[in-house]
């Protein structure tokens, strides 16, 4: 196991430079620049010298990416060039926002599929259970953006119901942690759904019946029990992905976390802070893929030596 996991580690360093890299050399090679949109027109070529220089942007590229390949390993992206404050200060005022929004997405994610899952499999040849699979179609194509506008329209707008923007108390989470769980739960459902097929199929499950065993005694001890075990080894990257997925909907409902942090950072050039939320996403992200590695290995002891 030991092996397996370093060499799955020793993998994940490369993918992590890539994306690094990526993101580095795609900013600085798209139009616009941080000394443009912080000056504007206001400041002399003096001052657009200065600045240059104060930024470090005026040396040449590569060494600047030397400086960032360097920061990175240190766990050091310098300091904001709108706020000047240090770039992971920056991170960590925004995290909690968006650490709340992703665990109550994914519990309410995790309940709704594992129910609606079951409920589609338990009634697959019947109405019902074509109502829930068509609705978890419908939940992974419709687009997140669309899905918080028209929540948003609906229940902020023209019923005023619920607020639409900002934080505050429970009612102003309401909406995006709703808005960014559907997508998960259509694909829970359909993971929780296929599972339970699958277990209802097996020959432990007809010996069950024959003997005359409580319906609802097989339900919830043996099949729930035996189906849920692919859909647990996944919780930890649905997870990862609802902090990515988070980026969208926090801009829809102008949610204060790291979404909206890396967007503005995007729109405005502010390069430390960009590539800082960058290395925090894809080191979430590599970590849960390393663990959900790590989960199906002491599984399926096979997959070790695959």
């Amino acid at each position: 196991m030991t092996t397996f996991v370093l060499r799955r580690v020793l993998i994940s360093v490369p993918v992590l430079w890539g994306v690094l890299t990526a993101t580095f050399f795609g900013f600085r090679l798209i139009a616009g620049n941080p000394v443009d949109i912080i000056l504007g027109t206001k400041g002399s070529a003096a001052d657009r010298i200065r600045l240059y220089h104060e930024l470090g942007l005026d040396r040449p590229l590569f060494s600047q990416y030397l400086d960032f390949l360097r920061g990175a390993i240190h766990f050091d992206f310098g300091a904001s060039y709108a706020t000047r404050q240090p770039v992971w200060n920056e991170i960590s005022l925004r995290l909690p926002y968006t650490v709340e929004l992703a665990l109550t997405a994914f519990v309410v994610a995790t309940l709704i599929g594992v129910v609606a899952g079951s409920v589609s499999a338990l009634f697959s040849r019947r109405s019902l259970g074509h109502t829930v699979t068509f609705v978890s179609v419908l939940g992974i194509s419709l687009p997140t953006y669309v899905l918080g506008t028209l929540l948003a329209l609906v229940f902020g707008v023209d019923l005023h119901i619920l607020p639409v923007a900002g934080p505050g108390d429970a009612k102003n989470l309401v909406l995006p942690s709703v808005t960014l769980a559907v997508p998960l739960a259509a694909v829970t459902t359909r993971l929780v759904r296929a599972s339970m097929l699958q277990v209802l199929g097996m020959e432990f499950v007809r010996t069950a019946r024959a003997k005359g065993v409580r319906r609802s005694f097989i339900i919830f001890k043996h099949v729930l029990r035996n189906a849920l075990v692919p859909v647990v080894t996944i919780l930890g990257l649905i997870l990862a992905n609802l902090l990515g997925g988070a980026i969208i909907v926090e801009n829809v409902f102008n949610w204060p976390g790291l979404g909206t942090l890396a967007v503005n950072a995007a729109a405005t050039r502010d390069y430390p802070v960009i590539e800082g939320t960058v290395f925090f996403f894809a080191v979430v992200l590599i970590s849960a893929n390393l663990i959900v590695d790590v989960v199906y290995g002491l599984i399926d002891p096979r997959i070790q030596h695959s």
